[in-house]
């Protein structure tokens, strides 16, 4: 491999150590690496597998200790099932845009959200939510659009998870079971792509896979030793990060090209 393949191994590893302590955000930062190097299709497609590999491995490891990993699962789907369904929907409408529409103004009004959410939880009373059928149906959606078209479900869903007051581990399930239902959607649809990657491309997808697992396993055991309110500061300063990234990329892009479809 290359020097640059290497540092890009390594920056995804970092993201993956992240996700381990927050539960969020390795799709969203690996994406953004490898869109360095491949078209953003591409960099999206080589992140599928590792994805659902580390979310199974998320709801391993954050699985009630007085229930065994499939009636946890259950429980959650249970109680969860509009949020749940909603981004798998949203997730099917997002890949197609990925294909047809220019992502600068999906980035661009992400990170306007993104920005906005932490900002107002800055105040001394911010914006609440409430697990209610409506709200999670609404939040769903979105965060399935935008994930399926960007790999960026995270910020809208746990934007909503966190102003509905759940617990950190509540946090962590849930939104693994999400971000599973769509890498599954993604797999769908990007399975062509996936199996015309060069030998050298799968060699970059193993890597990403095995450093992935490395990263989480880590963070997961550091993030039980934070307190709730230590949690919700790290996701709030990491929504914070992605949300400016996500409006300079929104940007540098818009500089290039203003049109809405790509074709």
């Amino acid at each position: 491999m290359t020097q640059a393949e290497w540092i890009m191994l390594c920056l995804c590893a970092v993201a993956a150590l992240l996700h381990g302590l927050s539960g969020f955000g390795f799709p969203m930062m690996s994406t953004v690496v490898l869109s360095t190097q491949y078209p953003l299709s591409l960099a999206v497609t080589l992140v599928i597998i590792p994805c659902l590999i580390l979310n199974l491995l998320m709801l391993m490891l954050n699985a009630d200790s007085q229930h065994n990993l499939f009636q946890s699962i259950r429980y959650y789907l249970q109680r969860y099932w509009p949020l749940i369904l909603s981004s798998l929907l949203g997730s099917l409408l997002g890949v197609k845009l990925l294909l047809w529409l220019n992502e600068a103004y999906l980035k661009l009004l992400l990170g306007s959200v993104i920005v906005f959410y932490v900002v107002d939880q800055l105040r001394s009373r911010p914006l609440q939510a409430s697990p209610q059928v409506w709200s999670m149906l609404v939040f769903g959606l979105l965060a399935g659009v935008i994930g399926g078209a960007t790999n960026a479900m995270a910020p809208f869903l746990m934007m909503y998870l966190l102003s509905c007051q759940l617990n950190k581990t509540d946090i962590v399930i849930i939104s693994n079971l999400n971000f599973i239902v769509g890498k599954l959607i993604q797999l769908l649809i990007l399975f062509p792509l996936l199996v015309q990657i060069t030998p050298q491309q799968q060699a970059i997808l193993v890597g990403i896979t095995i450093f992935a697992l490395a990263g989480v396993w880590i963070g997961s055991k550091i993030r039980h030793r934070l307190s709730q309110k230590h949690f919700k500061f790290l996701v709030l300063a990491l929504l914070a990060v992605l949300g400016i990234e996500t409006l300079w990329q929104s940007a540098a892009l818009l500089q290039h090209s203003n049109r809405i479809f790509l074709q």
